[in-house]
């Protein structure tokens, strides 16, 4: 039965002065400035303000309208709770002179914000082998052969190029990734260089926490800082590595903990299930959409250009990288001779050449046109996870490390923590180029920006391609608010098409260009 709520106090007001004439007929409560009226509308208004408050009431009593302590209740009652504010963590690069050393509690600060380091460490001559130099213009690109743990502010000394162009002694670096970084030379050396490369610097990673808490206390890879009281032996500029400081974040908001409560409930969750994993990297702030892979899930398909037998071991070779490591599981398809169709696990020989096991004695080579799914091999989960309130949605290697170590809290006892690969997916970002758009009013402009925003940021999945429909249909969507006109046509340079998502990344939304 509905609650039958005044919509005024003067609908409560009108109701009571009818009753009021109805039991004293000599009475006239619709007189104006008469006692009896000011009685019966003070009492209406009376009313009327426990209406709303009963109205309130009813909205703390679900779940999806509930706020405030109510929210809090709720929450608990499925065993969740407001998550707090955080620190931000990471790592920074200090150099200076091999022996000295930073302790534990050192302070550093940039832009009014200060970190301590957590640990101390001792300043070393250090060096790592470069697989390649490469040249564009005066800028050399190096890529390291594992991580060389660098930042902005180290000078780095290159050696073993034989065209000596490419040799510095304090190069300054500017680091792309964990591998690799980039640095300026003079003339015009043939590229890539050849040799055997090194780079050798003093440097002396620290852990950091920032002092305060907020996602204002991060700091993007490559960020310079200053040491707040000067060191013997060591620069007064340190600067963030390539992992990031990451993971601070204000405390959560009504909004998230109503969605994860929600989420929990219509969600019910076996032990490391998908929902499970999701349930528990969601409890680090910050954390939005998690993408799980479980066993068996196509991560993509490549075409194969022959299959041939030797024995009971079939020769697979692809059109295109395989992207697979020994042991994945793949599913081979579409071979006329069956005993070559099934899913198996491989054996790599190069990024296009992979062996498996074939029951039967089919005929060699294989005909039809054939593929090979590449799984999630069994017994492995792939998570992804990303942060849509940050500045950059894709998480830093410090916080990917968090998120790994709180679903470690989860792992059955009989599973490798190999086996649970947790990881940033790779950005995938896309430009839109409007060539027409009608009407072309600044106001439709902020309404389609905002819904391809939306879009990006709710309806992209890790692995799986961006739908032209759809993002076509995000456009169309559209509505100027000012005027309430709707896109009538419009034009797109680009993308034109689908846009491709391979296995391990996620679309991103770039720069609109609008006529």
């Amino acid at each position: 039965m509905p609650l039958n709520l005044p919509n005024s106090s003067s609908d409560v007001a009108t109701r009571s002065k009818v009753d009021v004439q109805r039991e004293l007929r000599q009475s006239d409560p619709f007189l104006k400035n008469h006692w009896l009226l000011g009685i019966v509308v003070a009492n209406a208004n009376r009313v009327y303000d426990f209406y709303l408050q009963l109205t309130q009431a009813i909205k703390l009593l679900f779940l999806d309208t509930a706020t405030g302590d109510y929210l809090t209740r709720w929450a608990a009652i499925w065993g969740k709770s407001t998550l707090p504010a955080t620190k931000a963590t990471g790592n920074i690069v200090v150099t200076g002179l091999a022996g000295y050393s930073v302790s534990a509690g050192t302070t550093f600060a940039t832009s009014g914000v200060t970190y301590s380091a957590t640990a101390g460490a001792t300043l070393a001559s250090q060096s790592v082998s470069i697989s390649s130099l490469t040249r564009s213009g005066s800028t050399v690109t190096a890529v390291a052969t594992s991580s060389h743990g660098l930042s902005n502010n180290v000078e780095v000394s290159i050696s073993g190029a034989a065209e000596t162009e490419y040799n510095e002694a304090n190069a300054e670096i500017t680091v792309i990734d964990d591998v690799t970084f980039t640095y300026e030379i003079i003339g015009s050396p043939s590229t890539p260089a050849t040799g055997t490369i090194l780079a050798a610097y003093v440097s002396a990673t620290v852990s950091v926490e920032s002092d305060d808490f907020g996602a204002d206390q991060n700091l993007d890879a490559g960020t310079l800082l200053k040491l707040q009281s000067p060191i013997a032996g060591v620069s007064d500029s340190v600067g963030v590595d390539a992992g990031a400081i990451g993971g601070g974040t204000d405390q959560e908001d009504e909004e998230s903990l109503r969605a994860r409560t929600l989420s929990r409930i219509q969600n019910p969750i076996a032990h490391f299930s998908e929902f499970d994993i999701v349930d528990k990297a969601q409890e680090i702030a910050g954390v939005t959409r998690v993408f799980v892979e479980t066993a068996g899930t196509v991560l993509d398909t490549v075409s194969i250009l022959s299959i041939t037998r030797t024995g009971d071991v079939a020769t697979v070779t692809t059109a295109t990288d395989h992207d697979m490591e020994s042991g994945d599981d793949a599913t081979i398809a579409g071979a006329v001779e069956t005993d070559y169709n099934g899913t198996f696990a491989v054996i790599v020989d190069s990024s296009t050449v992979f062996y498996y096991i074939v029951s039967g004695t089919p005929t060699t080579p294989a005909t039809g046109t054939i593929t090979a799914e590449r799984n999630v091999p069994l017994g492995t989960v792939n998570v992804y996870f990303t942060r849509d309130n940050d500045d950059s949605l894709i998480p830093s290697g410090s916080e990917v490390t968090t998120v790994k170590n709180k679903l470690l809290e989860i792992i059955p006892a009989n599973t490798s923590s190999d086996d649970l690969v947790v990881a940033a997916p790779v950005a995938v970002i896309t430009d839109f180029v409007f060539s027409d758009l009608t009407p072309n009013t600044a106001s439709l402009r902020t309404s389609v920006t905002a819904n391809l925003q939306q879009f990006f940021r709710e309806n992209t999945t890790v692995g799986q391609d961006i739908d032209q429909d759809a993002y076509r249909a995000a456009i169309f969507n559209s509505v100027d608010e000012s005027t309430g006109a709707v896109v009538q046509t419009f034009s797109l340079s680009s993308p034109s098409a689908d846009i491709t998502i391979g296995s391990g990344e996620i679309g991103i939304l770039g720069n609109i260009t609008y006529p």
